[in-house]
């Protein structure tokens, strides 16, 4: 019996340390210490991002949209208009939504299909927008890619499951190793060599992350890192398109190295949506009174694109605590991607933007039996599509802003 007692006891101890071991959480570098967070840069990869609530970041974007402007005069062709002048400008700004993003892919090739797609001279993107952004800068002749990456793509070759246990004893439940391989396979030299033509051109691709250890929003200037001959740009430019949409806990963080003060440090980097769920440019930037004191004025048309429905979604929620979470989660994010749309809006009427929004209608009702459906999101493409090829019905005021929303 006294034998039986310790060998109980023998593997009830074995059984809790393998399950400690399994619970320590994946190793990473230090975070940077609250006293450099503001001073970390990306090795071999200065000045390609901005801290939203850094005046000397805000500073550093002013002038690398300055001295934009003066790539897009040199760019322009000769006679066009008066000397000097800037073209017209066209900006998009593409959502997060998961799967939704199916609906802004449609609507772009529905676009080019009307024959009346601008190019842009800024595109900005947050999670599955940040995932879409590279191509939509780059323009019509990646439609087709875009199409094939969100309407035939199954579950399975974006995320697989970690098993009951990954909640515990991982950094999210779901690991996005497919996605990343996709991505790869995507995100070349090449491609970044086509971008950093357009930016010698002074346009402008922005994506957002979250960096979690300091509870900041970050701009990366996606540009400026692939117009970097740093043999790491590409590595770190597909690093920030998967951190833009590795949604908090069911998605693994990026851990992106720094250094400061002469130590390197990881930062881990998330969703972008866990802050935002649209942007294109920060309030302190005030393009208006920027463009009047560099003689940039000029006409300006804003295009956003929520990768989401408006208005209440019914579905009964059951008495789980997961389920329950879930559910809130859900209705704050959709609450906060119509406030980013309101402040968007009021950017646009203070620096004199033409402000335009399309987004899901509340009437698409495909079925959605699970995230990344094949049918459901070939169904939002089609949706997307249809409604632009003919001239996309842009709504002049956020939701529920006008007399009879």
């Amino acid at each position: 019996m006294l034998r039986v007692l310790a060998w109980l006891s023998t593997s009830a101890a074995m059984a809790a340390l393998a399950l400690w071991w399994a619970a320590r959480p994946p190793p990473r570098l230090p975070a940077v210490p609250a006293t450099a967070t503001l001073q970390a840069a990306i090795p071999g990869l200065p000045d390609v991002r901005y801290v939203l609530d850094s005046e000397r970041d805000m500073q550093r974007l002013r002038a690398e949209i300055v001295a934009g402007w003066d790539r897009q005069r040199a760019a322009s062709p000769p006679g066009n208009g008066t000397p000097g002048a800037l073209p017209v400008a066209h900006l998009l700004a593409l959502s997060g939504g998961g799967d939704g993003g199916a609906f802004g892919a449609g609507l772009l090739a529905g676009w080019t299909a009307a024959g009346t797609r601008p190019e842009f001279v800024l595109v900005s993107g947050i999670s599955t927008g940040a995932l879409i952004a590279p191509f939509a800068f780059l323009g019509p002749k990646y439609d087709g890619l875009l199409r094939r990456f969100c309407t035939e793509t199954p579950r399975e070759r974006i995320v697989r499951d970690r098993g009951p246990l990954a909640a515990i004893t991982n950094d999210a439940i779901a690991d996005t190793t497919p996605l990343r391989e996709l991505i790869v396979q995507a995100v070349t030299r090449e491609l970044l060599d086509e971008i950093a033509a357009e930016y010698a051109r002074g346009r402008q691709l922005w994506i957002s992350t979250v960096n979690l250890d300091a509870r900041r929003r970050v701009i990366w200037n996606m540009t400026r890192i692939a117009a970097s001959s740093d043999p790491r740009a590409v590595e770190r430019f597909r690093d920030i398109m998967i951190a833009s949409a590795a949604i908090p806990g069911a998605f693994p963080p990026v851990l992106i190295e720094a250094e400061a003060g002469g130590r390197r440090y990881h930062e881990m980097h998330v969703d972008g949506g866990a802050m935002a769920q649209v942007f294109i440019y920060p309030p302190a930037l005030e393009l208006g009174a920027l463009s009047a004191g560099a003689g940039a004025t000029r006409e300006r048309h804003l295009y956003v694109v929520l990768n989401a429905q408006p208005g209440p979604a019914w579905q009964e929620t059951g008495r789980r605590a997961i389920t329950i979470a879930g559910r809130a989660i859900d209705a704050l994010i959709r609450s906060q991607g119509v406030g980013d749309i309101y402040r968007i809006y009021l950017e646009a009427q203070r620096d004199g933007l033409d402000f335009n929004l399309a987004q899901i209608p509340s009437g698409f009702a495909a079925p959605h039996a699970a995230d990344f459906d094949e049918r459901y999101t070939r169904a939002l493409w089609n949706e997307g599509y249809r409604r632009a090829e003919h001239g996309y019905p842009w709504r002049k005021q956020p939701p529920g802003f006008g007399p009879g929303d």
